[in-house]
């Protein structure tokens, strides 16, 4: 039995590893090979949030098919990547019905990656003397998701401010300041977890993260679906301040914006494409297009802001911040999102016991 296990294992091993060569192979192409593949596809179905304007996505669309000479047909739907990692994970093992996600920060990218949804592709091998700027692009980032993802918008958030009504100079320059009791009912913040508050468990660790959260909670902020929503709450007034993030509160009229003094947190959010994608090569040509030129089309129609992007407003901001002394809080390895996660998961079992 023990021979017959061994042999068993052997064999198992030997076909796993000529998978795995014939899966890299078949991911090696040429630029001129996934263009062709893509032609042949036809069709691409997306699932981005951001960029978000309707006008944009057909722009993009126009622009990609011009540059590559292709006629894909493409169906853009701008749904929030949880949902869609929930879809891909239910559509494990049958045929895919998505063939880019987006805008999951690593946390998201994490459950897919776990389950072998979101595999690694030599994307600056392929791409990067092909699209301008691509190879230094592809490289951003984390080395635990290098190759698995694409970087697409990087959500730096602060606190926006009605200057309707307060003053600039009586912002609160914290997330601590909120504690104060002259606040109490008069800030907004995102019902999910209160994020970006799991963040700061990178400065100051999980205990006084929850700590941080008890105390927000007390001073009982305006709780809204989205950093988008509880922006939107400081724009028509409901609130003086509010939790916010920088690109959303460019598309907002009506309110002010400033990264906090102490802690900046930085979420770098990505698009990918899972192993079921129905249109995998159309896929792979329109993501790492749509992150290095088709930037400049999108910049026509609304801010996808990434703090490496020299010379952009955020990537100033962010520099400005650290000058100041700010801490950057971003999630630079798999480990590091793992503690997030944790703290985020508490801060959630807090608001439904509340």
């Amino acid at each position: 039995m023990r021979l017959k296990f061994t042999m068993t294992s052997a064999l198992a091993t030997a076909a796993s590893l000529m998978l795995s060569h014939a899966a890299l192979a078949q991911a090696a192409q040429t630029f001129d090979e996934v263009v062709a593949k893509a032609k042949e596809e036809g069709a691409l179905f997306i699932a981005i949030s951001s960029p978000g304007v309707p006008e944009g996505h057909q722009a993009l669309i126009k622009a990609f098919n011009e540059r590559f000479g292709l006629n894909l047909r493409i169906e853009w739907t701008p749904t929030n990547p949880v949902q869609t990692g929930t879809r891909l994970i239910a559509e494990a093992g049958a045929a895919g019905s998505v063939d880019i996600v987006g805008n999951g920060g690593p946390q998201e990218v994490m459950v897919l990656k776990d389950r072998d949804i979101v595999k690694p592709y030599p994307w600056a091998e392929v791409f990067g003397k092909e699209l301008n700027g691509f190879d230094e692009i592809a490289n951003r980032p984390m080395e635990d998701l290098r190759g698995y993802v694409l970087p697409i918008v990087d959500v730096a958030y602060g606190i926006s401010w009605n200057p309707n009504l307060i003053a600039d100079e009586e912002v609160p320059s914290s997330w601590a300041e909120l504690f104060d009791p002259k606040w109490k009912g008069k800030f907004s913040v995102n019902s999910l977890a209160l994020n970006p508050l799991d963040y700061y468990t990178f400065a100051v660790g999980k205990d006084a993260t929850l700590e941080m959260a008890e105390k927000t909670l007390d001073n009982e902020p305006v709780l809204e679906r989205g950093t988008a929503a509880a922006t939107r709450a400081v724009a028509i007034g409901q609130v003086p301040v509010g939790l916010s993030a920088f690109h959303i509160a460019q598309r907002t009229e009506g309110v002010k914006f400033k990264l906090f003094d102490d802690y900046v947190a930085l979420n770098h959010t990505f698009i990918y494409v899972p192993e079921t994608a129905p249109n995998p090569n159309a896929a792979r040509l329109f993501a790492a297009w749509l992150v290095s030129e088709g930037m400049s089309v999108v910049e026509e129609f609304e801010k996808l802001p990434r703090a490496a992007d020299v010379g952009s407003p955020l990537a100033k901001m962010v520099e400005d911040a650290k000058a100041k002394g700010a801490k950057i809080l971003e999630e630079d390895s798999l480990a590091n999102s793992s503690a997030a996660a944790e703290t985020r998961a508490e801060i959630s079992d807090m608001l439904t016991n509340r």
